[in-house]
């Protein structure tokens, strides 16, 4: 006797290839019924003997498309029906369960073969996707996933491709961005005064001679334009650089295949796989320096190379044309979101290229490229957005509907719904109109795409943030988190710890409880309340945010601290600033009479200080670098020395004085110690502070987080230096360890704070 079951799947099984998997599998087990996307699920009715309908259930989990996530099925059985066959109903826009929304996808290796066999009918194609692959999250408007809710519902399906979609044999069955050269976008080449001149092959002929010739050019990818130009025409580089005003952050690179990739670079299993993935991120590989050919101007002074292979069949054609990497980059005015609409690329950038590969398949939602770097041989993510995007964080309770604005730099926003945690893509600083307007964009399309009305609004604790005016717009009750509360509740999020944890919190800056600027700080997290357990020894900014451009600022106010104004009269301290006498005057002036000279117990300035003082890095020309410097000169060295760090426990908070480390240091650097040397005892030292203060509390887990822990040797010290002594040690994986995580920690920041109000009340 036949048995009918209706079935709903919640998980990723939208834009995934899941309704054709599931028609297709019911098919092949002469099942009847139906299956359909409601608004964020899959619903099925399955109908036939019960062997057949048990084996349906079986392979629906164990059979499932690639890209799927089954997060939760429930089925019941119900009465039979006469229906006949098996069929793809409409979609459902009624609003109930939570929402899974797939990423953008790499293109698949079945479309790759397509693309370059001749006989095939989208030979060539720079559109082509399927299934498992291509547009998801970047052109989705609103949910159920289907053509129509998407930028391609502007292509309709020409004969052919009308019928590969009602083919239930083939593999494009039921796909929801299916098309071809005669129904799909079109690519063209348009010259930097705005002057289309060619289309489809002839653009691409025009675009690949033009960046064999050296020229620059701005490619319309499948998340947002990239500006690319030949990565081994030295002097096409240095242009790029000239234009962007970009005289040092180091730039990625595209190579058409993996072999090319295994020549420059130190390659391991784990990278390999990630490069050709699905998500297919910027992945930091080591330099072998082996490809002569390749601009030293790429990435100056860093032993890394920031690697993608081509993702998008359009990359793929035009790389595989040059057949060698290629510089990309994201094309946008400095410290502003990419652009991902055509005439914002016109606007934008016609100054900085000489020509624009654009296609008319609309961007709705820009994502950058996701970056990732692997430490102790796993993966970290340093920049979370295409391939990652809209992947949620599973939470360990019902949270009520919160939306975390974020921080200044390195914007991201959160959203919470029920036992998700959605974060946006990396929007960036939020220091200019254009990445504000894109910030309060983003938050409407989440907000609409999962369904949510916030209860509650949560931001960061500084009155000057962008985001904590954002969030008095809300007309929403207001939770503010500290900085580095924040962070630290972001990693107890990434690690589902509940209640207590044990967190050093280093970064570059945040606005603290007392109004100084934390940033070296060990909290403590109990049933009871957080609480910041110790901290360096604050010293003055010269000239406040002036000093984080300025890594030699920093490093006049650590030699004050020490040697207060003899600074100015010893010709050995004098020699270790770039400084003019009268300028190294003028910020002891500033120090000693707390002129625009704030305090601050940052790491991250340390860090700073110190490659100053080794002549490593004197003005930083984007965030990071004089850090940077800093790990990349310890990494050349295996000196097992340290230098002394006393911690005052009598205290509270306890105080890391680092005074005594400073004086060492110098007297290194007189006695003509190797910077490599002293940058390395420098990490050593301060993995031994972190060992200190976790012994002194008896900790057997700590959790690293903050800007400074994506400092890879840093970790492995620390790792290596706690393991011995049996405290593990937990870092940032899944989620940036810098402030694009901040909007996670305020969303646990705004549920305990909420919490811990309803119980009282109770």
């Amino acid at each position: 006797m036949q048995q009918r079951y209706q079935i709903s799947v919640q998980g990723r099984v939208q834009g995934v290839g899941f309704r054709p998997f599931v028609a297709v599998t019911a098919a092949n087990l002469n099942l009847t019924g139906w299956v359909r996307n409601i608004r964020q699920s899959v619903l099925i009715e399955i109908q036939g003997e019960p062997f057949e309908t048990q084996k349906f259930l079986q392979q629906l989990q164990s059979k499932a498309p690639a890209l799927a996530k089954i997060e939760q099925l429930n089925h019941q059985q119900i009465d039979n029906n006469d229906q006949t066959g098996f069929h793809i109903l409409e979609s459902s826009g009624k609003n109930e369960g939570v929402v899974s929304i797939s990423p953008d996808i790499g293109i698949c290796e079945h479309c790759q073969k397509e693309l370059f066999y001749e006989e095939n009918r989208r030979y060539r194609y720079p559109f082509i996707s399927c299934t498992q692959c291509g547009p998801r999250y970047s052109i989705l408007q609103k949910l159920p996933f289907d053509r129509c809710h998407t930028t391609l519902n502007a292509f309709p399906m020409c004969e052919d491709c009308l019928a590969e979609y009602k083919n239930l044999k083939d593999r494009r069955f039921h796909a929801q961005g299916i098309n071809c050269a005669k129904c799909g976008p079109q690519v063209s080449f348009i010259n930097h005064k705005g002057e289309r001149i060619a289309e489809k092959e002839a653009a691409l002929t025009l675009a690949i001679n033009a960046l064999q010739a050296g020229k620059i050019l701005a490619v319309k990818g499948l998340t947002g334009f990239h500006i690319m130009v030949d990565a081994c025409n030295h002097q096409a580089v240095l242009r790029l650089r000239a234009r962007k005003q970009r005289p040092e952050k180091p730039f990625a690179l595209m190579y058409p295949q993996l072999s090319m990739v295994k020549s420059d670079c130190l390659l391991g299993e784990q990278e390999k796989l990630l490069l050709c993935s699905a998500i297919a991120p910027i992945v930091l590989l080591e330099n072998k320096h082996s490809n002569l050919s390749l601009s030293p101007a790429i990435a100056p002074n860093n032993p890394y190379l920031g690697v993608m292979l081509a993702y998008t069949p359009l990359h793929q054609l035009i790389c595989r044309a040059i057949n060698k990497p290629l510089v990309v980059t994201s094309a946008n005015r400095s410290g502003e979101p990419v652009c991902c609409d055509n005439e914002q690329a016109l606007e934008q950038l016609s100054q900085l290229v000489d020509g624009f590969v654009m296609h008319d398949r609309e961007i709705y939602q820009g994502l950058d490229d996701s970056i990732v770097k692997f430490v102790n041989h796993e993966p970290m993510l340093l920049r979370r957005a295409r391939g990652y995007v809209p992947d949620y964080l599973t939470l360990d309770t019902e949270y009520p509907s919160i939306v975390a604005l974020g921080g200044q730099l390195k914007n991201s926003i959160a959203i919470s719904k029920g036992k998700r945690l959605y974060l946006s893509q990396y929007i960036g600083s939020l220091d200019n109109i254009a990445s504000v307007n894109r910030h309060q964009r983003t938050q409407k399309i989440m907000s609409r795409l999962m369904g949510v009305t916030a209860d509650c609004v949560a931001c960061d604790l500084h009155p000057d943030y962008v985001t904590t005016q954002l969030a008095k717009k809300q007309h929403l009750p207001i939770i503010s988190t500290q900085h580095h509360l924040a962070h630290l509740y972001a990693a107890m999020l990434e690690h589902q710890i509940i209640d207590q944890a044990f967190a050093v919190v280093w970064d570059g800056n945040g606005y603290g409880e007392d109004g100084t600027l934390w940033g070296g700080e060990f909290i403590a997290v109990t049933a009871d309340k957080p609480q910041r357990v110790a901290t360096f020894l604050p010293f003055k900014l010269p000239g406040g945010a002036a000093a984080i451009k300025e890594p030699r600022r920093v490093a006049v106010a650590l030699l004050y601290e020490v040697y207060g104004k003899k600074i100015a009269s010893n010709e050995v301290l004098k020699s270790l600033s770039p400084f003019e006498l009268s300028t190294i005057k003028q910020l002891l002036k500033m120090i000693s009479n707390n002129i625009n000279s704030p305090l601050t117990s940052s790491a991250g300035r340390l860090f700073d200080g110190i490659s100053s003082l080794l002549n490593l890095g004197q003005i930083s020309s984007f965030e990071g670098e004089a850090a940077m410097r800093l790990e990349f000169a310890a990494k050349t060295s295996k000196d097992k020395g340290s230098y002394p760090v006393p911690v005052d426990f009598a205290v509270t908070p306890n105080i890391i004085d680092w005074r005594p480390m400073l004086a060492a240091i110098i007297t290194d650097i007189g006695n003509h110690v190797s910077s490599a040397i002293i940058a390395r005892r420098f990490h050593n030292s301060a993995a031994i502070i972190i060992l200190k203060i976790a012994q002194h509390y008896g900790v057997t887990q700590i959790l690293l987080t903050g800007g400074c822990f994506q400092n890879s040797l840093l970790i492995e010290i620390t790792f290596a230096l706690l393991q011995e002594q049996g405290i593990a040690v937990l870092w940032h994986k899944k989620l940036p360890a810098n402030d694009a995580s901040l909007c996670v920690g305020q969303i646990m920041g705004a549920y305990k704070a909420r919490h811990s109000y309803l119980n009282k009340k109770q």
